[in-house]
């Protein structure tokens, strides 16, 4: 279902990114997709160590590694194009 509302909002705006779809759809891809995979790689290190795991560095290594990847993915598969 979200495929088909972002493909009939694809080249609508005035301003498009090169990858033809505005700007706040490709925030809203990247910020959701970013959610989902800190949570996933969040949840081994949780299942590990438990709470403690948010005073340990892992919190802010599992947050680097899915800022990296969402970015590597997106630019990977051609949906962002910079």
């Amino acid at each position: 279902m979200c495929i088909i509302i972002f493909m009939s909002r694809r080249r609508r705006s005035n301003y498009i990114s090169k990858n033809g779809f505005s700007p706040s759809t490709n925030r809203f891809v990247g910020s959701t997709l970013h959610s989902i995979v800190f949570l996933l790689v969040t949840y081994v290190p949780y299942q590990i160590w438990g709470t403690k795991m948010f005073t340990e560095i892992w919190f802010y290594i599992t947050q680097a590694f899915a800022y990296w990847f969402v970015g590597f993915f997106l630019r990977k598969i051609g949906f962002w194009v910079y």
